[in-house]
């Protein structure tokens, strides 16, 4: 394509000469600027043409030919055309190359009396020659070069050489020239054909970039141009109603309204309108968001750039959100993934897909806080960027509210973020205490698998720096106390409230230590209960050999009563004295088991041993006793045969 326009340009250039300046001015009658302060992201423009007082061109050509006061002749030949241009500024499609473009091209024609006239409609529509084109500044002080010439018969080349011009500038702009540019050539070639026909031509390609995109456009500026013969010194606008209706914020204007407000009748003028448009992004709810689509998103906006359709902060910011929406897109897969193998994965599979999970969602909170420090200044990112990242974060924490788990998760990586940039959020024991319960809220990989990563070894380290300040400021003086201590029944009490302590708290390590101390204390508790045991059993053992002596002979007593009793019984002993004598033959044999255990040798007994020792010898002596007892209160007379 750039190779058949630089032939036809070369071919155009070679026959047709440059135009010249001609008489007719354009004067600047009336400026206006919204008050509005425009940043960086309002990077698109759009301008609107208005051409009033068509009719009065005739009176501008004849003023031009004769002189306002009729006294003077400028043209050599007859006036052929009226050629109407305009040129903008700060077009980034066309790079530094000035572009003109064909407004309009009016046969002239004369009467019987010489007296030119151009066949220009009073109501002509409006011509919107661009529509939302990026520019190459933020610039507010956009502007258009209109300029209207008078054409004689012979100097139809000055036609022939503002298209080669502009054909030859096109031609430098690309080795693929966009859409937008090729219409701009068709303008030209429509206006050479018409010329060729003797038509009239009117401007009629629009150049549109973004078909159908929602932008948020507002008005930007309006001038005022009038078309004069350069005699007129001075042009007379009286813009004091159109300067109070546009103050009171105008999203658009019409041509009825302007010709109205403006009101001006003596020669004919444009009215240049310029509107701006601020860059809307591709709105993303989460669901929609995968990889694919953000492959797509981030084609669209390299191609964008290399088109010139994006501003380079505007790139940048669409590169960044782009790597922020891959970190949820990793989100959602981990997410998928756990929700998928939930019920058939094992508690160690599904500990580390929780954690990949919390590993993204722990990058898009650090992401968007790296954003937020970044561009706290930036208009295009507070403008139109935050609020998407705000809505993707939304989402986020949407997603990890679907189970205990999930919720769990998300409040441990909340947790996490605050400890690391908040150090004040876990100076006291307190802080630190329910900074614990969310680190420890759901079932993690094994620190070894944790340190593997970046996000795991921050929980591991600053878990253990938690837990280190807690034991020093809450439990350390408690063990060193409890390891000094001497053990024993008065103390117990005191090693016992502190692993009440412990076992409140979810500081494991302290826990841990805490234990230790108390089997410590527990060890050294025991040597203290098995010396008071051995205390104990010595005193048993001289108890229950006394014991022995003395029920071996009140059984003994018992037993020879008996035997008299029965001997002294007409046809034996009855069933009475049988079962008095069971009872004794019971408490014979329970004084020889309390005899057989007082001898036991225990060697180096453990404390249970010991303690089970005394407990039985106790129990063998209350037996002797009790069997001794129940004799005595079915028959006291039986059990007196004790001398003295």
């Amino acid at each position: 394509m750039k190779r058949v326009l630089f032939t036809f340009v070369l071919f155009t250039l070679v026959w047709q000469p440059l135009y010249a300046q001609q008489a007719i001015e354009t004067r600047l009658g009336y400026t206006y600027n919204d008050k509005y302060e425009f940043s960086d992201e309002w990077q698109y423009l759009s301008t609107d043409l208005f051409l009033f007082n068509g009719s009065k061109f005739s009176r501008v050509l004849n003023e031009v030919e004769r002189g306002v006061k009729k006294n003077k002749k400028n043209y050599g030949d007859n006036l052929e055309y009226l050629f109407i241009t305009a040129q903008l500024k700060n077009i980034k499609l066309f790079g530094n190359d000035e572009i003109v473009y064909p407004l309009y091209n009016f046969n002239v024609t004369t009467d019987s009396k010489k007296d030119y006239s151009a066949q220009v409609s009073d109501h002509l529509e409006v011509v919107r020659i661009i529509d939302k084109m990026p520019l190459t500044t933020t610039n507010n002080s956009i502007d258009a070069l209109i300029q209207a010439k008078a054409i004689t018969n012979d100097q139809g080349d000055q036609m022939f050489g503002l298209v080669a011009t502009q054909l030859t500038n096109i031609s430098k702009m690309a080795t693929s020239p966009p859409a937008a540019v090729l219409s701009l050539v068709g303008e030209f070639g429509n206006l050479l054909s018409a010329r060729t026909k003797k038509r009239e031509y009117k401007f009629s390609s629009t150049i549109r970039l973004y078909e159908g995109q929602d932008f948020d456009t507002r008005l930007h500026s309006v001038r005022v141009y009038v078309f004069v013969p350069g005699e007129v010194k001075t042009v007379t606008l009286k813009p004091a109603r159109l300067e109070g209706f546009l103050n009171k914020g105008v999203p658009k204007l019409e041509r009825k309204q302007l010709e109205e407000l403006i009101g001006y009748k003596d020669y004919p003028y444009m009215v240049v309108v310029n509107y701006k448009s601020l860059y809307k992004m591709d709105v993303l709810t989460g669901d929609e968001v995968t990889q694919d689509l953000i492959e797509k998103r981030r084609q669209k906006i390299e191609t964008a750039h290399s088109n010139h359709m994006v501003n380079n902060e505007t790139y940048r910011q669409e590169k960044l959100y782009v790597e922020f929406l891959r970190i949820f897109a990793e989100m959602k897969q981990h997410l998928n993934s756990y929700r998928l193998n939930y019920r058939n994965n094992s508690p160690e599979v599904n500990a580390k897909n929780l954690f990949a999970i919390m590993q993204e969602y722990k990058r898009l909170r650090g992401t968007f806080d790296a954003r937020e420090q970044e561009f706290a200044t930036n208009s295009t990112y507070k403008s139109i960027f935050r609020s998407e990242y705000t809505a993707i974060l939304s989402n986020a924490d949407l997603y990890l509210e679907g189970d205990h788990n999930l919720k769990g998760g998300k409040g441990l990586v909340n947790t996490l973020r605050e400890l690391e940039n908040n150090p004040k959020a876990w100076t006291t024991p307190a802080q630190r205490e329910a900074a614990l319960v969310k680190l420890y809220a759901v079932e993690l990989p094994k620190p070894e698998y944790l340190s593997a990563s970046v996000e795991g070894e921050a929980m591991v380290r600053l878990t253990k720096k938690l837990e280190d300040m807690q034991y020093a400021e809450v439990f350390a003086q408690d063990v060193q106390k409890i390891g000094q201590l001497q053990a024993n029944d008065q103390t117990i009490d005191q090693r016992t409230a502190l692993l009440e302590k412990s076992a409140a708290s979810k500081c494991l390590s302290c826990r841990e230590k805490v234990k230790e101390a108390a089997a410590e204390y527990n060890k050294r508790y025991e040597a203290y209960k098995l010396q008071e045991e051995l205390k104990k059993k010595s005193a048993l053992n001289k108890e229950a050999e006394q014991q022995v002596f003395t029920y071996l002979k009140r059984q003994l007593c018992i037993q020879n009563n008996l035997q008299a009793a029965v001997a002294s019984l007409t046809g034996g002993a009855d069933q009475y004295m049988a079962r008095v004598s069971e009872k004794n033959t019971e408490l014979a044999n329970n004084i020889k088991l309390l005899d057989e255990h007082n001898k036991l040798d225990l060697n180096a007994a453990s404390l249970q041993r010991v303690q089970d020792y005394n407990l039985r010898l106790e129990q063998l002596m209350k037996d002797v006793e009790n069997d001794y007892n129940m004799i005595y209160s079915i028959d006291r007379k039986i059990c007196q045969c004790e001398a003295g």
